[in-house]
Formats: C-alpha cells, sequence, structure tokens
C-alpha cells in the first residue's frame, strides 16, 4: 500500500516500509509580503494591461472632454436679523435653530428661485440650455398635425392641452438642467456660502452665480414684506374686535360699581378698608387702656393704699400725713409727762383725728377716680369694639361683591393692554413695510474664471493611474485565487501531498525550431544534444530525484504517466532516460502508449514492428528491442495499434517480458496514456516500483492530479513524484535560479551566454 494514501492522523508517525521513500512532513506555511509580491510578479503583464487601460481611456475621456468653466459667488447668511425697529416678533427667524442653515442651503436649491434666475437671464433662449434640435421629417409631421389640428377643432383643443404639457415638460427639464450645474458649498465653522455654478461658457457661469446671489436676496425681502404685510392685516382685524370687547368690558366694571356703590378698590382710595384699619387701632388703644386701669383697680381692692403711686405722688396726702407725723410725736412726748385727759394732749389728739380724717377722705377720692377711669375705659372699648364688629362686617360684604367687581376689572384692565399691544404692533408693521434691510450680504461676486473648472487633467490622470493599478492588482490576485492550477513545488506537496521530482521549463516554439534546425537532436532530445542546457539540467534533477528516491536500491521499472493528455510524458521520458543512461547504467524505453505513440518518432522512425507485435505473438522480443544512437539507451517501439492495448498490457507475456528486461537492464523506463480516461497507466502501475506523474504548469487543475493520485491509490499503486513540466520561469518562485545556473555553466568561451535566453523559453516540449 502507498506510504501517502492515507495521512496519519497529527502527532502519529510511522515509519515506511523497506524501500519506500521517506513520508512527507507538511507544514502550515505562512502567508507574507513575498507571497504577495509574487502573485504581482506573475500575474505583472495582467496588471500592467488594466493600468494602461484605465490610463489611456481616462486621457481620452478627458483631453477631449469639453472645459466646463465655474463662477462662484460667496455670501454671508447672518445668524441675527438687524434690529432696526423692535418687531421681531413679526416675521422674525429663530436663527438659533441648528435647522435654519440647512434650511437656507435648500432654498438656494429650490426650484423657485432657479426659475426666478431662468426668467431673468432668460436661459431658455441660451445655447447651453437649448433642447436638441428637432430632425427635419419631425418637423414635416409636427406642421402636417397642425394643418389637421385647424380642420378639426375638437383634435385643436386636445392638442393645445398636449402643447401645454410639453411647455411644461420643457421648463421642468430646463429647471433640472439648472440644478444640475448648481453647487452650494458652505464654509465650515463660518456663516458664509460659496454659490458654484458650472458651465461650457464661462461669462455664463459668473452671470449665473451672480444673479442667484441677488434673486436670493430679492427673495427674502419678498418673503419678510409679504409676512408683514400678513401681519399688518391680521393685526388691524384684531383690532377692530379688541376694542369692542375693551368698550364692553368698561361699560360693565363701571355699571357694577355704581350699583353696589364701589368707588375703589385699591388701598388708598378704598375708604371702608380705611375705616376698618382705623377702627382696629383705636380697638387696640383702648384695649390696651383699659387692661391697665383694671389693674390699678383691681389692687384698690387689697387694702394696701399706700402703696398706690397715685397717693405716693398726691403732695396733699404727703403734707398731711406730714403733719399727722409731727403731731403725733409731740403727742407721744407729751405723754411721758402727762395723761391723755391733759388738755394739751386732748388738743393733740384731736387734731390727729382731723388730719387722719382727711387723709381718709383724699384717698377715698383717689380709688373713687381710679374706679371711675376703669369703668370710663370698659365703656369705651366696648364702644369701639361694636363699630369695629359693624365695620368688619361692611368689609366682609365688600369682599364678596369686589369678586364679581376684580373679574370685570381684570377683564377690562387685559382687553385694554391687548389692545394697547397690538395698536403698536400695528404701528411698528407699518414701518417696517418700507424697511429693505436684510441678514443677506454678498461678499465676493463671481468673476470670469480664467481656466476650466473640470476636467482637471493631472487629478484625472493621478486617480487613473492609481485606480488603474488598484484594479489591475485586484483583477490580478482575482485571477490568482480562481488559479486553480499546479505551479510550483509547494503546490504539490501541499496539496496533493506527493514530493516533488523537479521543474521543466518552458521554451518558445520559434526557439524550438531554430534549435532543431541547428542541430541534429530534437528537443526531445536535448539532454543528450546540448547537456549545459536549462532543460538538461532540470532532467538530471529529476533523474537524482528517482534515484534517492527509494532508500535501499534505485527504482528499476519506472512509468511516466499524466492526468491528462499532451501534458509532456514522451518528453519527459525520453529525456530522464537519457540522463539515467548518461550515469552508465543500461536503460531501456518502453513504449506502451499504443493509442498514441510518439517514442518511434524520436529515437528512430520505424514502428512497423514493436510491443503490440511481441504481445499479440507475432514477433520475438529480439526482433523489438532496439538500439539508438545514444549510448546505454536502448528502447522498444509500440508497433501497431491495436484494437485492445489494455488486454496486452494485461497478458503474462508482458509481465515475463518486464522480468526478463529486469535482469537485463538497470532501469526500465516506461512511457503510457493518461491516468484518467484510460486502464492502461492503472494495470502498468502494478508492473513496476513506482510512478511518476508528469503535469503542466499552470495547466494542469489541481483536482486532475488529485483525482489521478486517488485512481492509482486504488491499485496501490506506488507514486515516487510529481514532475512539473513547461514551467514558465518568467512567472515563478524559480526564475532566479535558472538565469543563475545559466550565467555560471555558459558556453564554454563565452561567458554567461546560453545555448538558448530563458526570455524565450516559452512553450510545450
Amino acid at each position: 500500500m502507498n506510504y501517502m494514501k492515507q495521512l496519519p492522523p497529527e502527532g502519529y508517525y510511522q515509519l515506511p516500509p523497506p524501500g519506500y521513500p521517506p513520508p512527507l512532513i507538511q507544514e502550515e506555511k505562512e502567508v507574507n509580503l513575498r507571497d504577495y509580491w509574487k502573485v504581482i510578479q506573475k500575474r505583472r503583464w495582467t496588471i500592467i494591461a488594466f493600468f494602461l487601460i484605465v490610463l489611456i481611456s481616462t486621457a481620452i475621456m478627458t483631453f477631449t472632454m469639453r472645459p466646463i468653466f465655474r463662477g462662484t459667488t460667496t455670501i454671508q447668511i447672518n445668524k441675527e436679523n438687524p434690529q432696526i425697529v423692535d418687531f421681531k416678533e413679526i416675521f422674525a427667524v429663530n436663527t438659533m435653530d441648528l435647522d435654519y442653515y440647512q434650511t437656507q442651503y435648500k432654498i438656494l436649491e429650490s426650484r423657485s428661485l432657479a426659475k426666478r434666475v431662468i426668467q431673468s437671464l432668460k436661459l431658455s433662449e441660451h445655447e447651453e440650455f437649448l433642447p436638441t434640435p428637432d430632425s427635419s421629417l419631425w418637423k414635416e409631421v409636427s406642421n402636417l398635425y397642425h394643418s389637421l389640428f385647424g380642420l378639426f377643432p375638437s383634435l385643436a383643443k386636445n392638442h393645445s392641452a398636449d402643447q401645454d404639457l410639453s411647455e411644461t415638460e420643457m421648463e421642468t427639464r430646463l429647471i433640472n438642467n439648472f440644478l444640475k450645474k448648481l453647487k452650494i458649498e458652505p464654509i465650515r465653522n463660518s456663516r458664509l456660502v460659496k454659490i458654484h455654478f458650472d458651465s461650457h461658457s464661462p461669462k455664463l457661469s459668473r452671470q449665473v452665480s451672480n444673479e442667484l446671489a441677488m434673486n436670493y436676496i430679492q427673495q427674502n425681502l419678498e418673503a419678510r414684506f409679504v409676512v408683514t404685510e400678513q401681519a399688518k392685516a391680521w393685526l388691524t382685524q384684531q383690532l377692530d374686535d379688541l376694542k369692542g370687547k375693551v368698550e364692553r368690558a368698561d361699560e360693565a366694571l363701571q355699571a357694577f360699581g355704581s350699583k353696589h356703590d364701589i368707588v375703589s378698590l385699591e388701598e388708598k382710595e378704598n375708604v371702608t378698608m380705611q375705616r376698618l384699619t382705623e377702627l382696629n387701632e383705636a380697638l387696640i388703644k383702648a384695649e390696651s387702656d383699659r387692661i391697665a386701669k383694671e389693674a390699678l383697680y383691681r389692687q384698690t381692692k387689697d387694702q394696701n393704699f399706700d402703696a398706690f403711686p397715685s397717693i405716693l405722688e398726691n403732695k396733699l396726702i404727703m403734707d398731711l400725713k406730714q403733719a399727722y407725723i409731727q403731731l403725733e410725736a409731740q403727742y407721744v412726748k407729751l405723754s411721758e409727762t402727762f395723761k391723755p385727759e391733759y388738755p394739751e394732749m386732748v388738743r393733740l389728739k384731736s387734731q390727729m383725728d382731723s388730719i387722719q380724717k382727711q387723709l381718709n377722705r383724699e384717698t377715698q377720692k383717689i380709688l373713687m377716680g381710679i374706679k371711675n377711669d376703669y369703668e370710663s375705659s370698659l365703656r369705651r372699648e366696648s364702644l369701639i369694639r361694636k363699630a369695629f364688629d359693624q365695620q368688619k362686617v361692611k368689609v366682609l360684604e365688600m369682599k364678596d361683591k369686589a369678586i364679581q367687581y376684580n373679574i370685570l376689572k381684570r377683564e377690562a384692565d387685559t382687553n385694554r393692554e391687548l389692545y394697547k399691544g397690538l395698536l403698536q404692533r400695528m404701528k411698528e408693521a407699518g414701518v417696517s413695510a418700507g424697511i429693505t434691510a436684510s441678514n443677506i450680504q454678498i461678499v465676493d461676486q463671481a468673476e470670469i474664471p480664467i481656466k476650466p473648472h473640470r476636467p482637471n487633467k493631472g487629478l484625472n490622470l493621478l486617480l487613473a493611474a492609481v485606480v488603474g493599478l488598484f484594479l489591475g492588482v485586484g483583477i490580478a490576485f482575482f485571477f490568482e485565487y480562481l488559479d486553480n492550477t499546479v505551479k510550483t513545488s509547494e503546490d504539490v506537496e501541499q496539496l496533493v501531498h506527493l514530493p516533488s521530482f523537479g521543474l521543466v521549463p518552458e521554451i518558445s516554439s520559434e526557439r524550438r525550431k531554430r534549435l532543431e534546425r541547428g542541430a541534429s537532436y530534437p528537443v526531445e532530445l536535448i539532454t543528450h544534444g546540448h547537456p549545459k542546457s536549462m532543460l538538461s539540467e532540470a532532467y538530471r534533477n529529476i533523474r537524482t530525484s528517482i534515484l534517492l528516491s527509494f532508500s535501499e536500491r534505485p527504482p528499476k521499472k519506472i512509468l511516466l504517466t499524466s492526468p491528462n493528455p499532451a501534458e509532456g510524458k514522451t518528453t519527459t521520458v525520453i529525456n530522464t532516460a537519457i540522463a539515467l543512461a548518461q550515469t552508465g547504467a543500461q536503460v531501456i524505453v518502453i513504449d506502451t502508449d499504443m493509442r498514441k505513440p510518439r517514442v518511434h518518432k524520436i529515437l528512430g522512425d520505424e514502428n512497423e514492428v514493436g510491443l503490440s507485435n511481441f504481445l499479440s505473438g507475432n514477433a520475438e522480443l529480439e526482433a523489438i528491442l532496439k538500439k539508438t544512437e545514444i549510448p546505454n539507451l536502448c528502447y522498444i517501439p509500440s508497433g501497431p495499434i491495436p484494437p485492445n492495448p489494455s488486454e496486452l498490457i494485461g497478458s503474462n507475456l508482458f509481465k515475463n517480458m518486464m522480468k526478463y528486461l529486469e535482469g537485463a537492464f538497470d532501469h526500465i523506463v516506461l512511457d503510457s496514456p493518461p491516468v484518467l480516461g484510460f486502464a492502461d497507466s492503472v494495470i502498468l502501475s502494478t508492473f513496476v516500483d513506482g510512478i511518476i506523474l508528469v503535469v503542466v504548469g499552470g495547466k494542469t487543475p489541481r483536482e486532475t492530479l488529485e483525482r489521478a493520485k486517488e485512481v492509482l491509490q486504488q491499485v496501490n499503486a506506488k507514486i515516487l513524484g510529481v514532475v512539473i513540466n513547461r514551467v514558465d520561469i518568467h512567472r515563478s518562485d524559480y526564475g532566479y535560479y535558472y538565469y543563475r545556473y545559466h550565467h555560471y555553466y555558459g558556453k564554454e568561451g563565452k561567458k554567461g551566454e546560453l545555448p538558448y535566453t530563458p526570455k524565450e523559453d516559452r512553450i510545450s516540449n
């Protein structure tokens, strides 16, 4: 069983059977920049082609394009309107909103403004806006229709409607064409806006830009005027209505006040409230006075009169007390000497009693005065309180009436204020009607452009170069992604897990013909005719791979086949056999391709007797065994094409022949039909030591190679490796190696000269 038929699991390694080549240990390849560069080098002509197509197409369009000029007018849109008078509430725009400027930009691009400019400049008559002229045939048909419509009024009416529709369509197209040429460009972080207009005429581009700015300002002023007039009309109507409301409210307020004797509810003018306030203050004073006198009166009932301030402060009482004290002192002094019946003692006693009676009378007068003051203050407080309560009732009654009065008064005041405000706005609106100030100014007017705005030749060519380059690189990588062919040794080893036995470079058909005319050897014998050539070295590399493919001994019986026809099997077979023979070994080539044989055409001209004759029993082995002029190399031609090649190859006679030749030659090289579609190669694989598959670099699909491998592994065939034929060294990864080789191994006497230059090596071999 072939050791490559099934890969071992990860982490598992199994030694191959004796005589088998060592297994390939695959490593995941990291993609780096060098891989991308290789793709670019390989597809460089595709990249160059797309680059030139884009660049040349852009150059043709750029240099043949009619120049377009751009006129630019710069305007300033202020955030706030000029405050000529204080009537901004009527028509001032809330410029603090974020969408204000976006609205202005859309107005600049509006169809109404475009129509104003078209009409003011009469652009419908300008050659740049004229429609495509009608053909003469259409004019004749149109004239005929006019004649018919003149005869039939009903048709003329329909035609008039169609004509109006046509005029509307023409106007719509004119405005659309105008807006396509217009561009509004706000300058970031500023209030400036640029108005661009593109035209083939420099003068027209300037005129339209300036005219659009002027019409924009004029339209803005007209809109303000219209809003002002509308506000004035509305205010006039509102004033008339409000005037009637004010008059009716004043009349209702006056009638209610007269009916309920309400002069005013203001604090300064309200008599009832003032009277209540005065009574309240008088009541507070009377109550305080009564409390004080009541306290003094209550003290009189304690019979401690001497401590009363009024008694203590009375001068008469103080004099009487002083006289009483003096008489008492005299009485006490005489009582020490005389008895109470003593006349002087009696007189003093009598005077003392008289003074005491007088003191008592004065004290009673004072106490009676305190009592009278208390009673008087009490009566006064009671009267004031009664008057306060009566006034309070009047105030409460007035409060109830004041509710309705205030309602009527507020309504009258509100109507009066509204009327006053609207009258003021009315006057302001009348003033604003004649104001022409605008918050939009022209900063820079457009000038006649000196050079075209488009096309920018330098920029177009630069962008075309960049786009063409990127497009070419993208297409190159896209083609590389779609390319599923086998091209390099890495493809063979990584995709189908087979060893690569070498690469055979491609040479051009022209160089191949010159090579064949200049020597007696065809290209299929290049290894013998030009041993120092690049091809010869390639086949010697294949020979080395074959000799080292087995560990103990090199394989003797080798089958070379390919997945598909015309992949260079025969050329590889012969040159590989020549390379083996150059080592001194005896080599024989057997042409087992009895469907389309070619070995006899290269090594000899005769094919009358060959392998088919021997296997069918019509010839001896010695008769079909032929020698060549190449040392150590023999061959067996295929012979006449039989009807059943597979049955002949699978016979015992072929098996016995292989055993005999194995003893007579060191190496047996078999050329066979393709694997896919024919059973010959599968049958031959059971008689050989190993199989070499030949594929065409950049032509053979990977799926085809994998299918051929699977077919051979189904019969346990021993696949030694893969030879990649017809490799374009200018596009592959091995061009540097071949250049270095030929520079070192060039023709003797001419350093660096090659038997054929690699630039011409481009064809099938």
